[in-house]
C-alpha cells in the first residue's frame, strides 16, 4: 500500500511554494496601494472644487466636468480621483460619488500663509505610507541611478517590479514639487523630502540663457503664469521687478523657460509648463522668433495670454484685438504702470479666458466648455 501511495504520489504535480521574491515581481490581481498621479495634478480635483463651487461637495460627474472629462467614469478621472483620495485631499471615490474637500486638501488651496501650504502638501506626500517609508529611508542622501533605486524599491518596500518605474517617476516628480513650496525656516526634521533627488539637470550650456538668479525661489501659490520673452540685457531686469511682482499680485506663481531643470529637451519642458499655467504672459518686443514659437505653441494649447510690447509695431496685426499692453519706457514712472497694468491683465484673462484666446483657438475652447454649462445648468 505504501508503495502504490509513493506511485501516486509522483504522478502528482509538486506544490509551487511561494516566492517572497516571485511576489514582488508582479502585480497581477493586487490593489494599487499608492497614487497613480503625482501630487500636483491630483491637486486639480481640490482646485475644482474650491474654485468651481466654492469649497461645497460636488458630485464625481460635475467635478470630472471641471478637471476636463466628458463622463465620470472615465478611467483617467477615475485614477486621478482615487489618487485624490490616496493623498488625503478629498473624501469620496467613484463615478457616482459626492466629493468632498477634506481638511488637508483646504489647507493646500485655500491656505492662511505659505507655510501653512508648504506644510499641508509635505502632509499630502506623507499621507502615502510608501512614499513616507521611501524618504524616511533615504534620509536626506541622494537617491541613487534609476537601476538601483527601482530594486530598493522592489526589496525593501515590496514594491512589484512592474509598477516601480511608475512608483520612481511619481516619487520624485512630489520631490521637485514639494521643494518648490519649502519655507525658507524649515526643520532639519522635515527636510529630507526637500533634499532627495535623482534627477539629471539640463546642461548649462544647453539652456536658452542664463539663469536670472542663482537663489532659489519660494513658490507661493499654486496656478503657474508662464512667461515668454527675450532673455539677457534689460528683459532680465523687466522680468525680476516688473513682471514677477506683477504676475504675484494677480495670484499666480511665475516662471520663465531659464528657470526650468528637469530632465528632457529645453522644448519638451516649455511645452509641458505652458499646459500646466493657467495663463500666459508674452513680452513681443523686438519680434524675438523663440518668444513667437512659443506663444504659437501656447494657441495650440488653447491658453490665454496677455501681451506687451514696447511698441505696437511689435505686435502681429492679427493679434492686437486681444489684451495687449503698450509701454514707453521713457515716460515717467512707466514701470509702476506696466506693473499695475499687467496684474489687472492677468485677473481679466483669469476671469474671462475666451477674450484672451485667439478666435479659431477660442472656438474649440467654447466647445469643449458647453459640457460644463450644460451641467450646471441642470443643478
Amino acid at each position: 500500500m505504501a508503495k502504490n501511495s509513493d506511485k501516486v504520489a509522483k504522478r502528482l504535480p509538486a506544490k509551487k511554494r511561494p516566492s517572497a521574491a516571485g511576489d514582488a515581481t508582479s502585480a497581477k490581481g493586487k490593489p494599487w496601494t499608492f497614487p497613480k498621479n503625482s501630487l500636483e495634478d491630483a491637486l486639480g480635483i481640490a482646485k475644482a472644487i474650491e474654485e468651481k463651487n466654492a469649497g461645497n461637495p460636488m458630485p464625481a460627474q460635475d467635478v470630472a466636468v471641471a478637471v476636463g472629462f466628458r463622463q465620470s467614469a472615465d478611467w483617467r478621472f477615475l485614477d486621478l480621483l482615487r489618487s485624490a483620495n490616496q493623498y488625503a485631499l478629498v473624501t469620496g471615490s467613484g463615478p457616482k460619488a459626492t466629493v468632498q474637500l477634506a481638511q488637508l486638501g483646504q489647507d493646500v488651496v485655500a491656505p492662511g500663509s505659505p507655510n501653512q501650504r508648504s506644510d499641508a502638501l509635505l502632509r499630502a506626500f506623507r499621507s502615502v505610507k510608501e512614499f513616507e517609508a521611501v524618504e524616511k529611508h533615504y534620509g536626506g542622501k541622494r537617491i541613487p541611478e534609476d537601476e538601483f533605486f527601482l530594486n530598493t524599491l522592489t526589496r525593501e518596500f515590496s514594491i512589484p517590479r512592474d509598477r516601480a518605474e511608475q512608483f520612481a517617476r511619481i516619487f520624485l516628480e512630489n520631490l521637485r514639487y514639494l521643494r518648490a513650496f519649502a519655507p525658507a525656516a524649515v526643520t532639519s526634521e522635515d527636510t529630507s523630502a526637500f533634499s532627495t533627488s535623482a534627477v539629471v539637470v539640463t546642461p548649462a550650456d544647453k539652456l536658452p540663457s542664463p539663469v536670472v538668479s542663482k537663489e532659489p525661489r519660494i513658490r507661493e501659490f499654486l496656478d503657474t503664469c508662464f512667461v515668454m520673452m527675450p532673455f539677457g540685457e534689460w528683459f532680465d531686469r523687466y522680468y525680476t521687478d516688473i513682471y514677477m511682482p506683477a504676475i504675484k499680485d494677480a495670484g499666480f506663481e511665475p516662471i520663465r523657460a531659464d528657470e526650468l531643470f528637469t530632465t528632457g529637451s529645453v522644448v519638451e519642458q516649455i511645452w509641458e509648463q505652458i499646459e500646466k499655467s493657467k495663463l500666459l504672459l508674452a513680452d513681443l518686443s523686438g519680434k524675438n522668433p523663440n518668444v513667437f514659437y512659443e506663444l504659437g505653441l501656447a494657441h495650440a494649447a488653447r491658453k490665454p495670454v496677455v501681451f506687451t510690447a514696447g511698441q505696437l509695431e511689435d505686435v502681429p496685426f492679427d493679434l492686437r484685438h486681444l489684451r495687449v499692453i503698450i509701454y514707453e519706457t521713457r515716460e515717467p514712472e512707466w514701470a509702476s504702470r506696466l506693473r499695475k497694468s499687467v496684474a489687472d491683465y492677468l485677473r481679466n484673462a483669469a476671469k474671462e479666458p475666451g477674450k484672451s484666446i485667439p478666435h479659431p483657438f477660442r472656438k474649440m475652447v467654447e466647445e469643449a466648455e458647453a459640457p460644463k454649462v450644460r451641467s450646471n445648468r441642470r443643478q
